[in-house]
């Protein structure tokens, strides 16, 4: 049972490429930042990716050390620059791609744009040998139809460039072994049924297994001692025994929202989450006074043993 913040049980090593993902709201990019600041004070070096205009990435990496790499990824340039091996030159691709014609035709074909997506972050992590390169992934949804496009275009077509796209992009980024998926939630139970049926669909339709079910936020209980104590100063018949006994019943309600929590965890993960693989790999974050930063979230999840 979860009784305090941290792991319940053992954490397999995480592969080279990480995807993080979560609902929107949830610590979501903060978690992929302290996991790739975490990674390049272990190892010297990371690389955190991010998807759109990098305004997370610069928020909550504003003092990051030299050696974690910020790559920013554009989906609308996606598929020109993905298909630049394909035509042999960014020349040829531009002019057969970003055109008048293709234009229209790439933006209602959403799983092309998702294909061009997918191999650059192949290339990403091929150009970083050694490296843990975590990528900050689009909520949940957009994020499993990323990933899985591969397959389903590899099962589609049975050759040509496409085919071998989607081939090299499975076999080299998204199996086992190459990439692990950190799923980041809360711990509210409407919540975490929804992030469990996530851990289903991904290991189902993706072919992998969800190596890190982050809960974000878990309430933190006060001592025994804070209780005993602020009990023992509400029976002051003074200010301080008034100001003793309205935190006495903050701390009481502190401890039943944690008891709430634990419950909810409890019955979601530890029940229903049975077999998905996610419990081994449950890791819990405090719920702190102000967002943490990233390197606060960085020496949680090293203390956590889930970095």
């Amino acid at each position: 049972m979860p009784t305090n913040e941290g792991t319940s049980g053992a954490h397999v090593q995480l592969a080279p490429a990480v995807f993080v993902t979560g609902k929107g709201g949830v610590g979501k990019t903060t978690v992929a930042a302290g996991l790739a600041l975490a990674a390049a004070e272990a190892d010297g070096e990371s690389v955190y990716v991010e998807f759109g205009d990098a305004a997370g990435g610069r928020r909550v990496l504003r003092n990051r050390p030299s050696g974690l790499e910020h790559i920013t990824l554009d989906p609308s340039r996606a598929v020109v620059k993905a298909a630049t091996p394909v035509f042999g030159s960014a020349r040829l691709a531009k002019l057969a791609l970003d055109n008048f014609a293709m234009r229209p035709l790439i933006r209602a074909a959403p799983a092309i744009r998702e294909l061009g997506v997918l191999e650059l972050a192949r290339q990403v992590v091929a150009e970083h040998p050694g490296k843990r390169v975590v990528f900050d992934m689009p909520a949940t949804g957009h994020s499993v139809a990323w990933l899985k496009v591969a397959r389903q275009g590899r099962e589609l077509t049975g050759k040509g460039p496409v085919h071998d796209v989607c081939a090299r992009i499975e076999d080299e980024l998204v199996s086992p072994g190459r990439a692990s998926v950190v799923v980041v939630t809360l711990p509210e139970r409407l919540v975490l049924f929804e992030t469990l049926a996530l851990c289903d669909t991904v290991e189902k339709e993706v072919g992998l297994l969800v190596d890190r079910l982050v809960v974000n936020r878990v309430p933190q209980a006060p001592s025994a001692a804070a209780l005993a104590d602020a009990a023992a100063l509400s029976k002051t018949p003074d200010r301080v025994g008034e100001a003793a006994a309205k935190l006495a019943e903050l701390l009481s309600v502190r401890t039943t929202v944690r008891e709430q929590v634990i419950n909810a965890l409890n019955e979601t993960v530890h029940r229903h989450g049975e077999g998905k693989g996610v419990e081994k790999g449950l890791t819990l974050l405090p719920m702190a006074a102000k967002d943490p930063t990233a390197a606060t979230v960085a020496d949680w999840l090293r203390a956590a043993g889930a970095a």
